[in-house]
């Protein structure tokens, strides 16, 4: 009996399993997503693509098609500041990188819409959890949006004083944030699905109040957490990993002095959009 269950009232009765696994995999298809966002970030093929469509596009399959893609690269300020005398073959990695993320990322979309509109039509969904999954859906729907305004931003002149073509840092950090909280929203209502029923579950008072300790531990543990990903995406964002190459100290300092100077200056934008 769904009706008292965790996700009580969710789903029809016998429909738990199979709406928990499959936002189970829809969750692992976003991780896979954001895995892949990271290899583009990291091997600096974002900005290779310099048009978008909802509906993607086929890579390019001949030689006059690829350099189409190749001549509107080489107008982008990143071709003409730092991959400028890029070879074709060069460009076909990064563009092929860039593609498969954004392929990954209508893939992801597939499978989350294949299972709704499955379990809908079996009538499997009650209003609670249909409530949610249609913010999930329009959550990643959203998403492909978010990215293309991520990438135009790096497609114009930088006008930061280092005048590195970059994206912005707080579109990267929404793009990002907004894919963790999709990942976070499958996965947690999949294993709310999933788990055993209370019914079957007898907690003594002991194991009641242990889980109260621990939700009262849980709960800063994960807002830190939420609080550093997001830091992360400042962080790469600006390239400031880059500022300092030694650890646990920053040099001779465990608190750089360019903190300081932060700190006296205009706080928010050196906080957000500077690299010391």
């Amino acid at each position: 009996n769904s009706s008292g269950g965790w996700g009580g009232g969710w789903v029809r009765p016998g429909f738990e399993k199979p709406v928990g696994w499959w936002l189970l995999a829809s969750s692992g298809c976003v991780f896979g997503m954001v895995t892949i966002g990271g290899y583009t970030r990291l091997s600096k093929s974002g900005l290779s693509m310099t048009d978008w469509k909802f509906e993607g596009r086929p890579l390019p399959s001949t030689e006059d098609e690829w350099n189409v893609e190749f001549d509107k690269y080489k107008v982008t300020p990143e071709y003409t500041q730092i991959n400028y005398g890029m070879t074709l073959d060069e460009f076909k990695y990064i563009y092929f990188v860039e593609w498969f993320h954004r392929m990954a990322g209508r893939f992801t979309g597939v499978v989350f819409g294949t299972g709704l509109a499955y379990f809908l039509l079996r009538g499997a969904l009650r209003p609670p959890l249909l409530i949610r999954l249609a913010g999930l859906f329009a959550f990643g729907a959203m998403q492909g949006g978010i990215g293309w305004w991520m990438v135009k931003s790096g497609l114009t002149e930088p006008t930061t004083q280092l005048k590195t073509p970059r994206v912005s840092p707080y579109r990267l950090a929404t793009h990002l944030t907004m894919a963790f909280a999709l990942y976070a929203g499958c996965l947690w209502t999949s294993l709310t699905l999933l788990r055993p029923l209370p019914e079957t579950v007898h907690p003594t008072q002991a194991m009641v109040q242990a889980a109260r300790r621990l939700r009262g531990f849980s709960a800063p543990l994960a807002a830190l957490l939420g609080i550093t990903l997001v830091s992360g995406a400042f962080v790469a964002g600006n390239d400031a990993g880059r500022a300092y190459n030694t650890w646990p100290k920053m040099l001779d300092d465990w608190v750089p002095p360019e903190v300081f100077e932060t700190l006296r200056g205009g706080l928010i934008r050196n906080v957000f959009e500077s690299t010391p």
